[in-house]
């Protein structure tokens, strides 16, 4: 149910409760409850539109990466790599590795997956390294929204909860194609993604709470940690064949968030029950929305530091006046600084991606790598916000009879049941779009879904207490 198709039935609820269920006019004819208006037909809600948008934006990613790439000589480069006789890790001398597994058809896809990677931990590509970083941190983010979303109770059970293998997917056709299908599925598919009742909040929206403890833990060692020694040079810290053996293993790390997820929910379930056993007639449980809401803010936290940290340094480092830095000879060993290096670096070098044309050519790997790479997540994370504003506006516009005496003042217009008319409904969606837009600059795109999400657990929480 969208958000203007939500108001009207609410409306009409409220109408009704005040003043007792209408009677229809007659049998034949359609039934509205008291005060009902049915919308012009032109009138589109916004989850309509976000669905139509969902598939179109998968089919805009696929072209910004694998139609681009196979156009602008990227897969091409690969293909002929992987075509000589002594193929080369790119950017090194060093022999590119053609077996991992034993297994043909997945030591083949390895290979492809580890030389297209290549250029991300290429040290020498400052501005592939830069967008690499921020990168890390909304992919790791969304990854760890995703997570969550697959262990709500609402989705048990569902196609969204096979989240390893959606992951696996995701790795293999990128997110951008994966990402906005698994939204549209959502949406399509959960109670999470339609408006409901605080009272209902603990067989749709709830999570277990050892669950959330251990996901910020699941998501570190399974992605953050491979990622980061993926990152590490090679011959420095690792050998050529280790490194390669590295971006191997990164490119699995949803498999491993669910496994290092179950073993660790196994451990820490029968330690606690060990050491700290619950007697439910000495001590009363906790109720499970107060729980929930308690855990999950810790997860919300997990996902904005992540953002924060990797996307606001970033974009300052990129905004840095070129005219403030000092000049140097050539022959000046400043003049090679990696601080300097990365001073220099622009928005346009790092995060502003070519346009999409077909007759573009990327000069050379590294190139087509970070043009892919960035159509990949900002068509994906596009998807994401839709997806997030939709549930967020289910949770803020759904009527409700309450006192707005007693409500927070947060949430009290919002909460009210009035009408609100065009210009309340403009005043909101202008207050939303200024939220969009500061969070957007503060953590990146990733980070305003986790901010909306958080924003809308708050609101139910409102409507627990309420009895809503």
């Amino acid at each position: 149910m969208g958000s203007d198709d939500s108001e009207s039935d609410a409306e009409s609820v409220v109408s009704s409760v005040a003043s007792g269920i209408s009677k229809a006019s007659s049998t034949s004819s359609t039934t509205y409850l008291t005060g009902h208006k049915p919308g012009p037909w032109y009138r589109c809600s916004f989850r309509r539109i976000v669905l139509i948008l969902l598939p179109l934006l998968s089919l805009l990613g696929g072209y910004g990466t694998w139609s681009l790439a196979a156009s602008n000589g990227t897969f091409e480069t690969l293909v002929g790599l992987l075509g000589q006789d002594d193929p080369k890790f790119p950017g090194t001398e060093d022999s590119l590795l053609m077996r991992y597994t034993g297994i043909t058809a997945l030591d083949r896809q390895l290979t492809i997956l580890v030389a297209f990677f290549a250029p991300v931990v290429d040290i020498k590509n400052p501005g592939m390294n830069l967008f690499s970083i921020w990168g890390l941190g909304q992919f790791g983010a969304v990854w760890t929204l995703m997570v969550m979303e697959s262990m709500r109770a609402g989705n048990k059970g569902k196609a969204v909860s096979f989240i390893g293998l959606v992951g696996l997917i995701m790795q293999n056709i990128t997110l951008t194609i994966t990402a906005p299908l698994w939204l549209f599925a959502h949406l399509l598919t959960s109670p999470v993604s339609k408006p409901f009742p605080g009272t209902h909040a603990n067989s749709v929206l709830l999570v277990s709470p050892l669950d959330l403890k251990i996901l910020p833990i699941s998501v570190t060692l399974s992605y953050l940690i491979p990622s980061i020694l993926m990152a590490l040079p090679s011959p420095a810290y690792f050998t050529p064949e280790t490194h390669q053996y590295l971006i191997a293993l990164w490119q699995a790390f949803p498999l491993l968030t669910i496994v290092i997820h179950r073993i660790l929910f196994s451990i820490t379930n029968r330690v606690s029950s060990y050491f700290f056993p619950t007697d439910p007639h000495t001590r009363p449980p906790t109720p499970q929305g107060t729980s929930y809401l308690h855990n999950a803010k810790h997860v919300y936290r997990f996902v904005l530091a992540l953002c924060i940290i990797t996307h606001l340094p970033i974009l300052l480092l990129t905004l840095f006046p070129a005219s403030l830095l000092p000049s140097f000879s050539p022959l000046d060993p400043l003049a090679s600084s990696p601080l300097l290096t990365l001073l220099a670096q622009t928005p346009s070098s790092v995060l502003i991606p070519t346009f999409p044309s077909t007759t573009q050519k990327a000069s050379s790997l590294a190139e087509g790598v970070q043009t892919f790479l960035q159509w990949d997540i900002y068509v994906a994370s596009t998807a994401f916000i839709l997806w997030a504003i939709l549930l967020y506006r289910n949770a803020t516009t759904e009527k409700a009879i309450v006192d707005p005496n007693t409500s927070l003042p947060r949430y009290r217009e919002l909460l009210a049941g009035e009408k609100r008319g065009e210009w309340g409904e403009e005043r909101e969606w202008r207050k939303l779009g200024f939220k969009v837009v500061c969070w957007g600059l503060l953590a990146g795109p990733v980070g305003v879904v986790g901010r909306l999400l958080w924003e809308r657990d708050s609101i139910v929480r409102l409507k627990i207490k309420q009895g809503l």
